[in-house]
C-alpha cells in the first residue's frame, strides 16, 4: 500500500508537459497500471490476516528481517484495528524476535503500560513476567527479581497456576546466580513434581522443557550426577520431539557438563561441540560451553588448546559485557596457566581484568541473595496453598487474643521500629542532601560554561589585568606576573594538567619561572596553594567530561582517575568528595539517571 502511494504521489508530481508530450492511450495506460497496483496493494494487505502473519513469523529464524518484518506488520494491523489483545500479541512476538536483548525490554514496557488499566486476561502480570526474564537475560537480576515480584503478587490474586510456575522458575535460576544451590535445586524438583502431577507438560511443552533443563543444571550444580544423567536424557529425548527442538543445544552442553564430572571427557567434548554449532548468538551458554571444553581438555592433556577457548571468553566479554562471572572464571583459570608458565607478561594482563570484573560483581551483584530473601521468597512459600494463608491469620488473631507477646518483646519490638525509622530517615536525608548537591554541581556547571563562553569574547590581557587587579600587590614586575598569568591560562586551557605526577618545579620550568613566584601567583590570583589548584583543575575537567562525553561515562572510576591526572582512585575520590560533597560514584550514578529519563 505505501508503494502504490508513493507511486500514485509520483505520477501526479509529474510536469504538466508530460500530459502535451504523451498520447492520449500512453495516459490511459499509465492510469490503468496505478489501478492495477492499488488492488494488487489492497489485495496483499487483506490476505495478510493474523494468523498469516504468525505463521511466516515462526517460519522465520530469530532476529531475521522476515521475522521482524512479520511482526512489524501483525502490529500496525492490530494498531489499525484498535484491538489491544492483538497489540499485545504484536509486541509479544517483537520480544521473541529479540529476546535476551536490551530491544525486548523496550516491549515488555509497551506491554505493561498497554494492558494496566485493562481487563485482559493475565495481563499485566505477563507484562512484568516477560520483563523479568528479558531483565534475567540481559543480566539486570536485581531489576529482574523486582519485576518477578510484581508479577507474583498479581499471578497469586489471579490464581494463575502457569505464571507461578514460570516465576518460579526464575527464582530458581536466580538462586543460582546468588550461589544458593541447594534452594535452587529444591524449587525445580517442586515445579517438576507439580508440571507431572498436573499433565502440565502436555498444556505448555515449551514450560516443561525449561524447567526440566533447569532441574538437570541444578543437579549438575549440586553434584548429583546420576540423577542429572537421567534428567538430561529425558530432556534430549524431549527436546528433539519438539516441532522446534527447543533447548536442544543446552541439554546437550549441560549433559557435556555432566560427563565431565563423571570424569568422560571424550563422552563430555562430544556432546559440548555438538552444543557450540547452535550457541553462536547465546553468549552466556556459548561461554559456559567454551569453560567445559577448556576443562575436558586438559584432562586429556590438551592444555594449551583449551588456553584458547578460554581467551574466546575473553573476546566475548569485551563486546558482551552480560557474560561476566563466565568471564570471571576464565580470568581465574588464565591466571593460573600463566603463573605455572611463568608468562608473567601475560598473568599480570589477566590479573588486571579480573579485578576489574571483581569490582563490577562487587558493585552490581553482592546484595542479590539477601534480596531474594527479602521479596520474594516469603510471599512465594505463603502462596504454595490458601490453607497456609487461613493458618497464619488464625494464627494472628490468636497471638492478639492471648496477649502473646510480653511488654519486654513489645519493647523490644518497638525499640526495633523506632532503630528502623532513624535508619530509613538517616538514607532518606542522606540521598536528598547528596542530590541537593548534585544539583548545585550541575548548576554551577552551566553558569561556569556561560562564564567561559564570555570570557572566550574578552582578549586574554585584559582578563589578566582585571584578575591582577582584584587582589593586592604582588610585589613583583608586572611584566613578570602578566607573563605567567599568560603561561598558565594556556596550561590550563590545553588541559595539560591532566598528567599524572605534576609538580610545582616542573610547572614553573614549563612556565620559565621559578616555584617562589608561581606559589605567591597562584595564591593571590586563585586564592589557594598549588595542590589544592591542580586538584581544582583535574575535578573540573572529570566533571564537564563526564557531563559531556558519553564515552567517558563508561569508564570506571579507577579509569577516570587516571585520565585526569590522578594516580589512582582513592586519591580522585577523596579529591571529588571535597570539591563537591558527594563521591564520583553517586555523580556517576545521577548524570546516568538524568540520560535515561531524557531517553525515554
Amino acid at each position: 500500500m505505501k508503494n502504490y502511494t508513493q507511486n500514485l504521489a509520483s505520477f501526479f508530481c509529474l510536469p504538466t508537459s508530460f500530459l502535451h508530450r504523451k498520447s492520449f492511450i500512453s495516459f490511459l495506460a499509465a492510469l490503468v497500471l496505478i489501478v492495477c497496483c492499488a488492488t494488487s496493494a489492497f489485495s496483499q494487505q487483506s490476505a495478510n490476516t493474523f494468523e498469516d502473519l504468525k505463521s511466516k513469523f515462526s517460519a522465520s529464524s530469530q532476529n531475521s528481517k522476515e521475522a521482524l518484518n512479520a511482526a512489524t506488520l501483525f502490529l500496525a494491523k492490530a494498531k489499525e484495528a484498535n484491538d489491544v489483545a492483538r497489540i499485545v500479541e504484536g509486541y509479544e512476538l517483537l520480544i521473541s524476535n529479540y529476546s535476551h536483548t536490551p530491544k525486548a525490554i523496550f516491549y515488555t514496557d509497551s506491554i505493561i503500560l498497554l494492558t494496566k488499566n485493562t481487563k485482559l486476561d493475565n495481563y499485566p502480570a505477563e507484562g512484568y513476567l516477560k520483563k523479568g526474564i528479558q531483565l534475567y537475560y540481559n543480566s539486570k537480576y536485581n531489576d529482574a527479581l523486582n519485576n518477578f515480584a510484581t508479577a507474583n503478587d498479581m499471578a497469586l490474586a489471579n490464581k494463575n497456576i502457569r505464571q507461578q510456575i514460570s516465576i518460579k522458575h526464575y527464582i530458581g535460576l536466580l538462586k543460582n546466580v546468588s550461589e544458593e544451590r541447594e534452594e535452587a535445586l529444591q524449587i525445580f524438583q517442586d515445579n517438576i513434581a507439580f508440571i507431572l502431577k498436573n499433565d502440565f507438560q502436555k498444556k505448555d511443552s515449551d514450560q516443561y522443557l525449561k524447567s526440566l533443563f533447569a532441574l538437570a543444571d541444578s543437579y549438575n550444580k549440586n553434584r548429583v550426577l546420576d540423577s542429572a544423567e537421567v534428567v538430561h536424557q529425558r530432556g534430549i529425548k524431549a527436546s528433539l520431539q519438539h516441532p522446534n527442538k527447543y533447548l536442544y543445544p543446552w541439554f546437550l552442553t549441560s549433559y557435556g557438563i555432566t560427563s565431565y564430572y563423571k570424569e568422560n571427557y571424550a563422552k563430555g567434548m562430544d556432546s559440548l561441540l555438538k552444543a557450540t554449532k547452535f550457541l553462536k548468538t547465546n553468549e552466556k551458554t556459548l561461554c559456559s560451553n567454551y569453560l567445559y571444553i577448556y576443562r575436558c581438555l586438559k584432562k586429556q592433556n590438551k592444555t594449551e588448546e583449551g588456553i584458547t577457548y578460554l581467551y574466546k571468553i575473553d573476546s566475548i566479554y569485551q563486546k558482551k559485557p552480560k557474560v561476566v562471572f563466565q568471564a570471571r572464571e576464565a580470568y581465574e583459570l588464565l591466571n593460573k596457566e600463566h603463573k605455572a608458565a611463568k608468562d608473567a607478561e601475560k598473568q599480570l594482563a589477566v590479573i588486571e581484568k579480573l579485578l576489574a570484573v571483581d569490582k563490577i560483581i562487587t558493585d552490581e551483584y553482592q546484595n542479590l541473595g539477601k534480596k531474594i530473601v527479602q521479596k520474594y521468597e516469603t510471599p512465594l512459600i505463603l502462596s504454595e496453598t490458601e490453607e497456609l494463608i487461613s493458618q497464619k491469620e488464625e494464627l494472628i488473631s490468636q497471638l492478639k487474643d492471648e496477649n502473646f507477646l510480653s511488654e519486654k518483646i513489645v519493647i523490644a519490638l518497638i525499640i526495633i521500629s523506632v532503630l528502623l525509622v532513624l535508619v530509613v530517615f538517616y538514607f532518606f536525608r542522606r540521598n536528598v542532601v547528596q542530590r541537593k548537591r548534585f544539583d548545585s554541581i550541575m548548576e554551577e556547571y552551566e553558569q561556569k560554561k556561560v562564564l567561559k563562553e564570555n570570557e572566550n569574547e574578552t582578549p586574554l590581557i585584559e582578563k589578566i589585568t582585571a584578575a591582577v587587579s582584584q587582589k593586592e600587590d604582588l610585589g613583583l614586575p608586572k611584566e613578570i606576573v602578566d607573563s605567567i598569568l599568560i603561561k598558565l591560562q594556556k596550561f590550563e586551557d590545553t588541559h595539560r594538567f591532566t598528567k599524572k605526577n605534576y609538580t610545582q618545579t616542573k610547572l614553573a620550568k614549563e612556565l620559565d619561572t621559578n616555584s617562589t613566584y608561581l606559589s605567591k601567583i597562584i595564591n593571590m590570583t586563585k586564592g589557594m596553594n598549588f595542590a589544592n589548584y591542580m586538584n581544582e583543575l583535574r575535578i573540573d575537567y572529570a566533571i564537564t567530561q563526564l557531563k559531556e562525553n558519553k564515552v567517558f561515562r563508561s569508564y570506571t572510576i579507577k579509569a577516570i582517575a587516571l585520565e585526569v591526572g590522578f594516580n589512582n582512585a582513592q586519591s580522585f575520590s577523596i579529591a571529588f568528595h571535597k570539591k563537591t560533597g558527594i563521591n564520583p560514584s553517586y555523580f556517576l550514578k545521577q548524570l546516568e539517571n538524568q540520560k535515561s529519563v531524557i531517553t525515554t
